[in-house]
């Protein structure tokens, strides 16, 4: 009897990859929204702390949830792996890297390296290419940031 229900169950949930990565994607939304439970919303005109955070999880809880539903609309394709898609666990490891060495070597120096992984060494992009595209955008977006007044590591660099 018990056998019965865990087949079941692992055909109803984990049969199908698009239920399980939604229900993962619906059960990190849901801890995000209830970790950001109690900061200020404020308005659509003043958003106050919790405004990104709920909107966020809400609007992540809303597609995982669709991607649930949209897989009882459609048979399973089995996932179709080669050597490349080994890519994807790098990139993942790569960004976690940044993050740990962002306050150390800061923002324009972390942020240029790992744009030069992913488009360079993931994506195959020419150098020089990877390297003004890089840098054009890292100091685009710092700029932005200083305008905006968001304080960003500065690492080893003066600014």
């Amino acid at each position: 009897m018990t056998d019965k229900i865990l087949t079941r169950l692992n055909r109803s949930i984990f049969g199908h990859p698009d239920r399980l990565s939604g229900s993962v994607l619906m059960v990190v939304a849901a801890v995000a929204l209830v970790d950001a439970y109690n900061l200020p919303f404020g308005s659509l005109r003043h958003p106050d702390s919790g405004f990104f955070p709920k909107s966020l999880s809400v609007l992540l809880f809303v597609f995982a949830l669709a991607i649930v539903v949209s897989s009882f609309l459609k048979d399973v394709e089995p996932a179709d792996f080669s050597s490349r898609s080994w890519l994807v666990a790098i990139a993942a490891a790569a960004f976690i890297a940044y993050a740990l060495v962002l306050p150390v070597a800061g923002f324009v120096l972390s942020t240029i390296a790992i744009m030069l992984l992913v488009m360079r060494g993931l994506g195959g992009m020419k150098w020089t290419q990877a390297v003004l595209i890089a840098v054009l955008s890292v100091g685009l977006s710092y700029a932005g940031f200083l305008q905006l007044g968001v304080p960003l590591p500065r690492g080893p660099l003066p600014f």
